[in-house]
Order: structure tokens, then sequence, then C-alpha cells
């Protein structure tokens, strides 16, 4: 534990990054609100990216609030996992052409998760499967956006 995080101080440096996401997520939710013009039905494109926004606004501030509250004594990163990431992305984009957007995505998150250091692979599996469908559902069938279907024409 360094001197700093004994003592509770945290460095301006930590504030740098949920600050800014902070703010970009404010512009985007007070764009996204004067781009639909009071139209938030669920039967146009107008209320997605308030909801989206709006949840990036909280998840910043949450982000910012840990930040002030304590202070992460983190080892400076490595290349090994966005390089893993990177990896992972160019194989996502190429089985999707292949194996469709439920497959690849399955494939996509344990290979992210077990890359990020993840050690429950039930956990990993679980989400893998949950997370690709409650995505490829309502794309499909309420917003009438086709995802590729692959090997599992749903």
């Amino acid at each position: 534990m360094t001197a700093e995080a004994a003592t509770g101080r945290v460095r301006r440096a930590d504030f740098i990054l949920p600050a800014a996401l902070l703010l970009i997520g404010i512009g985007l939710l007070y764009r996204a609100i004067d781009e639909a013009d009071g139209d938030f039905s669920l039967q146009g494109p107008r209320l997605a990216p308030v909801a989206v926004t709006a949840a990036w606004v909280v998840v910043a501030a949450f982000y910012l609030a840990r930040a002030k509250r304590e202070h992460i004594d983190e080892e400076k990163p490595g290349w090994l996992a966005p390089a893993g990431v990177a990896a992972c992305l160019v194989g996502f984009a190429i089985a999707l052409e292949y194996a469709g957007f439920v497959v690849s995505a399955f494939l996509f998150i344990v290979a992210v998760s077990r890359v990020l250091g993840s050690r429950s692979l039930v956990r990993d599996l679980i989400v893998a499967v949950v997370l690709p469908l409650a995505v490829y559902f309502p794309f499909t069938r309420l917003l009438d956006i086709f995802l590729p279907a692959g090997v599992f024409p749903l």
C-alpha cells in the first residue's frame, strides 16, 4: 500500500477519466433528449439513445464517486490484456460472418473474460449464454434489426 493510499489522499489524475466520462455523458444525454423532441415512444429510434446515455451518466457518476471515496492501489497495466481483447475482437468479427451473432458473442464473452482474468467459468458461461440472447431477440423481434443468424437460425 502506498503512502497516499494509507493517508486516504487521492491523486488528481484518478479523477480525470471518471470526470471526462461524466461530462461527455451529460453532453450526449442533452443532445439525445434534444433530438428526441419530446417523442419517447417505443415505436421509434428516439428512446434508445436517451436510455443508453442516461445509463452512461449514472455509471460515470458512480465511477467518479468511487474514485473520490477510495484510491485503489493497482499495478501498472501491461500490454497483454489489451492485446488479448483486440485479438478477441478480431476473432469475433471473423466468426460473426460464419457462426452468427449468438455463437460469436458467446465465444467472445468467454474469451474476453478469460483474457481479463476471470476465475469463474460457470458465471462466464451463464453470462455468455444470457447476454447474446438478451440482445438478439429484442433487436430481431422488437426492433426489426436483423443480426446474423449463423448456424442457429433463431
